[in-house]
This record gives C-alpha cells, structure tokens and sequence, in this order.
C-alpha cells in the first residue's frame, strides 16, 4: 500500500514539472518586446538651415541650382547693411535688377544708374555693379564710354575707402558680350568680392577667369530673373 502511495506521488509530481515547463525559466519562452528595446525613427533631430549653415555648408537651396564653376558658393546672409545698386556701361539690367527687387517686396537697397563718387557714403555697406554696355544707353545718359568709365572708377575707390562689400553681376547674357561690354566688365570684375553670372553670357570663361585669380564666390543662374533670387538670399531675405 505504501509503495503504491509512493508511486502515486511521484507521478504526480512528474506530471507537474511537465505542466510548468520542467526546469527551464518561463521569461526564455517569452517573445521580447521590440517596441522596447527599438531606437523610434524620430530621435535623430531633422536637419534645419541653421544647423546646415552651423556645418559650415556654404550650397545654395536645393532648389536653387546655382553652378559656380569650381568657385566658392555664395552664402545666406552674406551681403550685410544696405545695398546701393548701380550699372557698369548703362544697359538695362541694373534698373531690371532693381524691379524685380520692387516686385519681391525687398528692403535694404538703393537704386541710383548713374550714381558718382560723391553720394556714395556711409549710408551704404554693399555696392551692386550690373555690368553691360549700351551705346544707347550710354547716349540716353548723357555718357560717352570714356565717361563712364571714369565715373566707375571714382565710385569704386570711394567705396574701397569706406570698406563697402562689391558685388559684380552680369545677367545680359551674351547679348552683353563684345567690345564695349568685355571693356566694362575688365573694369569692375575684378574688384568683385561676389559675383552673379547668366551663364550664356560666359560661355567662355571670360569672367570665371578674373574671378578665379581671387576665388571670388559666384553664382551662375540660368535666367536674370533666377539674379533676384540669389540677391534676396545673399541678403538673407
């Protein structure tokens, strides 16, 4: 009798280590948890223009597609204080320039075509040349390319005088190419800190190539309308 009793227990008990998995601990049987132990995807912070800029980038907006030709990029914000914008052989870029700025509700400039020496002051930190003869334009003037020339100088020294920043532009395309032209920009190319180029107008490198003797940051746009653009973000509007 007792040997049975003995039996009975023993098999029960066998029956209950086979119920609880015998030995084994139960958590090893357990699925684990991946919303736990998974990083969420929003942990790395998305990227912002101040982070970027923090980086040290100096690429315009993705969608921009400014070319610079081996050049430094232009940078966000580069173009501090007020701007005075003014034409480099008389064609009529520079006051197309100053239009499109009008229409895109920018502040921070001044438009004067055929400003001298004299009303280039303090008041200004950026001089904008917009460079392309006209003959036409130059006769419209009162100017003779003699002239201006020598009115381009003045205004040019007058603002290395006072530190001014000088932006050189060339959005006539090849339209703005040729004798006179090619005079007005060996003029004021060279002085440029920034320059913003419609790329037909340099299919020949001719401006690269001055820039290139300073790594002057340029920006080479498709259309001149693309040069309202670039200004605005120069100037960090």
């Amino acid at each position: 009798m007792k040997k049975l009793i003995v039996f009975v227990l023993a098999l029960a008990m066998v029956l209950s280590l086979a119920a609880c998995g015998g030995d084994t601990p139960a958590s090893t049987n357990a699925p684990q948890s991946t919303q736990a132990t998974q990083a969420p995807e929003t942990t790395k912070a998305p990227e912002t223009a101040a982070s970027t800029e923090a980086a040290g980038s100096e690429a315009a907006p993705a969608d921009a597609n400014w070319d610079t030709k081996g050049l430094p990029a232009v940078t966000q914000g580069c173009l501090k204080g007020e701007l005075l914008i003014t034409s480099v052989g008389q064609s009529t870029e520079a006051a197309t320039l100053a239009n499109l700025l009008k229409r895109a509700k920018a502040t921070g400039y001044t438009f004067d075509g055929t400003v001298d020496a004299n009303a280039v002051t303090s008041k200004y930190s950026v001089l904008v040349m917009v460079v392309g003869g006209s003959s036409k334009g130059l006769g419209g003037a009162g100017l003779d390319q003699a002239a201006e020339t020598a009115r381009v100088t003045a205004v040019i020294k007058k603002a290395q005088e006072l530190g001014m920043t000088i932006v050189c532009m060339h959005t006539g395309g090849t339209d703005r190419r040729g004798t006179l032209s090619d005079a007005f920009i060996d003029l004021a190319f060279p002085y440029a800190q920034y320059a913003v180029i419609q790329v037909d107008g340099d299919t020949d490198n001719y401006m690269h190539d001055i820039l290139a003797k300073n790594n002057v940051p340029t920006a080479y746009v498709e259309k001149s309308v693309d040069a309202r653009t670039v200004i605005t973000y120069m100037m960090g509007q």
